[in-house]
C-alpha cells in the first residue's frame, strides 16, 4: 500500500456546528499535497484532526496503518511535525533554542539534549540557510526568516510528515517562493510528506502533487492540479470566474482571475476583426467599459479567440489553419452587420484569413464606421503576395474607414455613434 496517510469517514463538529462531514482521503509518500477552499470550509481544522491536535467525533486517521488517536501524543510527534498559522511566541527565545525545541519528543527532561541532538539542529538549519541567525533573537527576524526557522525546528523533530497551515499568507512573494521551494526540496530530497493549506491557486497549482478542493466541511474535488484546477472546478468551489491556461514555466495550469467589474452598459455594439493576439488589449479594455463586443473570423484556441470567450464574446470562428470557410464568412458578416462600428486591428493576414479582409468591402458594411488601427505597418504584415494589401487600400478608401490611435478608440466610437444618432 502506497498510502503514508488514510483518512476514513472522519467528521468533526465545534459544539452543534459540523465542520467537517464524511472526509474520505489518501496521501502518498514523498508527495506535496495541497488543501484549498473558501474560508470556512473546514481546512485548518482537517489538519489539526490529521496531527492529532484534534481528536475527531467520527472516523479514523491512520499514519502508517496505525490509527493515531491509539498514539500518545509523545509518539505521535516523533511521526508528524505541524506548523500552524501563527509562529508568533509568547516569550523570546534564540533561534538555536527554538530550533532544537523540534527535539522534544525524543529528549529525556532529566538527562537534557545529546550531541545528536545539537547535531540534527545544526544540520537543519544549514539546510534551511538559518544557521547564521542561531544567536538572533527569533523576535527580532523577518517574517520570512521566522517560517525558515520553523521549518528547521520541523526537520529537526526528524519526522516524515510535515503539516503545514497557510505557511506562507502572511509573506512577501519573494519570500513565498522561498519558503514553498524549500518544502518542495524538503519532499524531494528527504522523501518528506508536506500537507499544506494555501490560498494562491497558482502557488498550489505550481507546487502541488495532488490537489483536495474543499467547501463546506466537504471534499468536493480531489486528483492533480490539471485535474482539480479547472475553470467549472473553481466556479463550482469559489463561485467565481477564471480563465485557465497553462503556464509556460512549470507546465502547470495557471489561473486568471476575470475582471468583471459591474459597469454601466453603453448599448454600442462594436465588431472586431482580430488575430493573433492583435485584439486582445482592444477586447479587455472596450468590455471593460460597457461596450457590446463580437469578433471573428478567429481560429478556435487563437489568444484573441480566448479573450473573447473569456469576455463573453460573441465569435465568428473556424478551425485552425483550415482557411474561412463560407459559414464561417456568413457568421462574420451577421455580426458585423449587427454591430454600430466595426474596428481592424494590426494582424497578420495570410490566404487563411484573407477573407476577413474581403468583408469589410461588402457592400451590406458601406456605411458603416470602420476604424482601423496600426495602419503604418501593414505591407510588413501582408504574407498573401500583395493581394491583402491591395484590399486593405480599397478599405481605407471608403468614407467610412478612420485610421485612429488604438488609445482613442473608445472617444472616437462614442463620437461617432453619437453623431449618427
Amino acid at each position: 500500500m502506497d498510502d503514508q496517510i488514510r483518512v476514513e469517514k472522519l467528521s468533526f463538529s465545534y459544539d452543534v456546528k459540523k465542520v467537517l462531514e464524511q472526509i474520505n482521503m489518501e496521501i502518498n509518500k514523498g508527495s506535496f499535497f495541497c488543501i484549498i477552499g473558501p474560508n470556512g470550509s473546514g481546512k485548518s481544522t482537517l489538519l489539526k484532526v490529521i496531527s492529532a491536535a484534534l481528536k475527531p467525533q467520527k472516523g479514523v486517521v491512520y499514519v502508517e496503518g496505525i490509527d493515531i488517536s491509539h498514539i500518545k501524543n509523545r509518539s505521535v510527534a516523533k511521526l508528524i511535525s505541524f506548523v500552524p498559522q501563527n509562529t508568533s511566541l509568547e516569550f523570546d527565545f534564540k533561534v538555536s533554542d527554538i530550533v532544537l525545541m523540534g527535539r522534544y519528543p525524543y529528549i529525556n527532561k532529566f538527562i537534557g539534549e545529546k550531541q545528536e541532538d545539537l547535531e540534527l539542529a545544526e544540520k537543519a538549519m544549514q539546510y534551511t540557510n538559518t544557521l547564521f541567525l542561531k544567536d538572533r533573537s527569533f523576535m527580532e527576524l523577518s517574517g520570512g526568516e521566522r517560517q525558515r526557522v520553523i521549518l528547521a525546528q520541523a526537520l529537526t523533530q526528524n519526522t516524515e510528515i510535515l503539516i503545514l497551515d497557510e505557511p506562507v499568507s502572511h509573506l512577501d512573494l519573494q519570500h513565498q517562493m522561498e519558503i514553498l521551494n524549500l518544502i518542495k526540496k524538503m519532499c524531494v530530497d528527504k522523501k518528506l510528506t508536506a500537507i499544506t493549506v494555501l490560498h494562491d491557486l497558482n502557488l498550489a497549482s505550481a507546487y502541488s502533487d495532488y490537489i483536495v478542493m474543499m467547501r463546506n466541511g466537504e471534499i468536493k474535488k480531489r486528483g492533480t492540479p490539471f485535474e482539480t484546477l479547472t475553470a467549472s472546478g473553481i466556479k463550482e468551489i469559489f463561485d467565481t470566474d477564471v480563465y485557465v491556461s497553462v503556464s509556460p514555466v512549470s507546465n502547470k495550469p495557471y489561473i486568471y482571475a476575470l475582471a468583471r467589474p459591474d459597469v454601466e452598459k453603453k448599448g454600442i455594439r462594436v465588431h472586431i476583426i482580430c488575430g493573433g493576439g492583435s485584439g486582445s488589449e482592444i477586447i479587455g479594455r472596450l468590455y471593460s467599459e460597457g461596450f457590446d463586443l463580437s469578433s471573428g473570423v478567429l481560429a478556435i484556441g487563437d489568444l484573441d479567440w480566448k479573450v473573447s470567450k473569456e469576455n463573453n464574446v460573441q465569435i465568428a470562428e473556424e478551425i485552425p489553419f483550415a482557411g474561412i470557410s463560407d459559414e464561417a464568412y456568413a457568421k462574420n458578416k451577421e455580426l458585423a452587420e449587427g454591430a454600430d462600428v466595426i474596428v481592424l486591428t494590426g494582424l497578420y493576414f495570410g490566404k487563411s484569413n484573407k477573407r476577413n479582409l474581403e468583408l469589410l468591402l461588402e457592400k451590406s458594411l458601406e456605411q458603416k464606421p470602420l476604424f482601423i488601427l496600426d495602419n503604418e505597418s501593414f505591407a510588413e504584415r501582408d504574407y498573401t503576395g500583395g493581394s491583402a494589401l491591395q484590399l486593405y487600400d480599397s478599405i481605407k478608401g471608403r468614407d467610412n474607414s478612420m485610421l485612429i490611435e488604438s488609445k482613442r478608440l473608445s472617444e472616437e466610437i462614442l463620437k461617432v455613434v453619437g453623431a449618427h444618432e
